[in-house]
């Protein structure tokens, strides 16, 4: 750390000792790889990369990725930090401060229909940077991270359809022979809906907590891995709030269906030849997907205990039983869509847990 006080200070034409450095806390918990500094009056963030080795195809780094990333959005107008400063050898960048308010943090102190404005820009903004990164696809190329985002879904796809067979095995009453038929030609519906949509050039790391406030804007970080992936999906997880590890916190849902219809205009106007209800069924599909995965999380946390990954999703979550609770009602009233399909299956889950 001294290593890097000692360049950065060089960079700045200062003494060492001038340079404030101050933790980061995510909850209770200190953040390992990022700290606040503060120069001359003004506040920086120092972000040290754990993972030093290639990430694409054409050997880029971490920090070389998201070095790319930043300097291209911001130069095409969008709302990201400024890089100040950067040491590859290091595994370092300097970022402009953006605030220290996340949208995570902001879902969980303030009743949603409060914060109205600041989700309407957000989305916006999410828009713009879309719009970004498909204008410099080419550029990017080099830097993107290659999975497959299909076989991804289809897994997560099988996970949540095993996870409604389990909430059926909790009522007292068995599921008849055509309610099982039905569901099945349901949850197929949604599954071919969500895995033949277009995917989108973004971030990988999409998550409520990569949405700063600096005032009223909203400033996006984390682009130290980028792929394709559907951008329905990043909006459901960047407009969910997960609240880890804060006492009393819990799921919020920042998607009304005013929001999902907004989105759905955009990218009928912007992105693909599709209507306005296909998108937003695509968007309230992927919010059924996402808490189901949830509630996944909690049943395995819950039966296995001892796991090091479920102790670390219990220190964050905190009471698993009231978190389950919460999941499962925005399973239940989540209404972001018209599509029948979706709506008939949060309507049996519904009914699944009436009795239990």
């Amino acid at each position: 750390m001294q290593q890097l006080l000692n360049l950065i200070a060089s960079h700045f034409q200062i003494k060492p000792s001038d340079i404030e450095v101050t933790k980061i806390l995510h909850g209770n918990r200190e953040k390992q790889n990022v700290c606040r500094l503060k120069i001359r009056l003004k506040h920086y963030l120092l972000k040290r990369y754990e993972i030093t080795d290639p990430v694409s195809n054409s050997g880029y780094t971490p920090i070389q990725v998201e070095r790319f990333t930043l300097s291209t959005l911001y130069k095409s107008g969008c709302l990201v930090p400024r890089v100040i400063w950067h040491s590859d050898r290091q595994h370092a960048l300097l970022l402009e401060w953006r605030g220290d308010q996340t949208l995570d943090s902001l879902a969980q102190n303030n009743p949603v229909e409060t914060i109205m404005p600041e989700l309407e820009v957000t989305l916006r903004i999410l828009c713009k940077i879309e719009s970004a990164f498909a204008e410099n696809r080419n550029l990017f190329k080099p830097y993107v991270f290659h999975f497959d985002a299909k076989e991804s879904l289809q897994s997560l796809l099988e996970q949540g359809r095993d996870t409604i067979g389990y909430l059926q095995e909790l009522r007292k009453t068995s599921i008849k022979p055509s309610e099982v038929l039905s569901l099945d030609e349901a949850w197929d519906s949604l599954a071919n809906r969500l895995l033949e949509a277009p995917l989108t050039l973004d971030s990988l790391d999409y998550q409520a907590r990569n949405i700063l406030f600096d005032g009223e804007l909203p400033y996006f970080i984390d682009f130290a891995s980028v792929g394709w992936d559907w951008q329905e999906r990043r909006l459901v997880q960047y407009f969910n709030s997960l609240g880890a590890s804060p006492e009393g916190a819990n799921f919020v849902s920042l998607l009304d269906r005013e929001l999902v219809h907004t989105y759905a205009e955009w990218v009928v106007q912007h992105r693909e030849n599709s209507s306005v209800e296909d998108v937003a069924a695509r968007v309230d599909g992927h919010h059924l997907l996402f808490y189901l995965t949830v509630i996944h999380k909690i049943l395995d946390a819950t039966v296995s205990p001892r796991i090091r990954q479920n102790q670390v999703l219990v220190q964050a979550w905190g009471d698993l039983r009231l978190r389950y609770h919460q999941a499962l009602s925005l399973i239940i009233n989540t209404n972001l869509s018209d599509d029948v399909y979706i709506q008939q299956i949060r309507k049996m889950i519904g009914e699944f847990q009436d009795g239990i």
